[in-house]
């Protein structure tokens, strides 16, 4: 902690000299490098912000590959959600527990209807919709019958819709002899046999049409279907 001169002049000096051998302890650090007891909060900062958006850029990238994965779990194509609809028509033809009650084609969404007179077939039927698609369903009771209601995504409505298509096309579809057909400028009708409903179906669907009119499908109590199409949003 003191200074000894061993290189100037002995005796007492007249001015001071920096001619001396100093016992304070000089590290040395070497160019290019940081000395390691020397706290550096600029660098403990960089680090820390780097750490935090890292953390960000991570949880973003797992919410986003979450909701890719619901979002295409939950994906169910037109072709789909109709040859559902067909199904069940034709199984309500002889399936006694259940029995399709309606079918609604709306713009955003295909709602079917299912009855039964027990609940736990009724639960099974949602149940393996459920687990096979992922698709809502609602279930409840009504004037002692058990209903469930299933929500298939759609894009119907769209522009394009026209009665005179529809017109054309029963023209030239082959029904059976228990069909009747009614129209107006802004409504067509169909009532007859569950093989008249579902070859009228696939025929729009066929030549492109199954999306753009708003159609409802009712199982009467004679066991005839009645489907009912009306002009989506234009």
């Amino acid at each position: 902690m003191f200074d000894i001169n061993f290189i100037a002049e002995p005796g007492i000096q007249a001015v001071d000299s920096d001619d001396c051998w100093s016992f304070l302890h000089k590290r040395k650090i070497i160019e290019g490098q940081s000395d390691p007891n020397v706290k550096s909060s600029g660098n403990r900062e960089i680090k820390s912000h780097g750490s935090y958006f890292a953390l960000v850029l991570y949880a973003l990238l797992i919410i986003a590959g979450f909701t890719y994965y619901i979002k295409s779990n939950n994906t169910v194509s037109s072709d789909m959600v109709l040859n559902h609809v067909v199904d069940l028509i034709i199984e309500s033809g002889y399936m006694k527990d259940l029995q399709l009650q309606e079918a609604y084609f709306a713009p955003r969404s295909v709602k079917v209807t299912i009855k039964a007179n027990q609940l736990n077939p009724l639960q099974d039927f949602a149940y393996g919709y459920r687990r096979e698609d992922n698709i809502p369903f609602q279930m409840y009771q009504k004037n002692n019958m058990n209903y469930v209601s299933l929500n298939f995504p759609w894009e119907g409505g769209k522009e394009g819709g026209d009665i005179e298509k529809l017109k054309s096309l029963a023209s030239k579809t082959i029904f059976s002899n228990k069909k009747s057909i009614n129209y107006t400028t802004k409504q067509f009708e169909l009532q007859g046999r569950s093989s008249d409903i579902i070859s009228f179906l696939l025929q729009m669907a066929e030549n492109g049409l199954i999306q753009k009119f708003i159609l409802s499908l009712n199982h009467l109590e004679s066991g005839q279907f009645f489907l009912k199409i009306q002009v989506g949003k234009t």
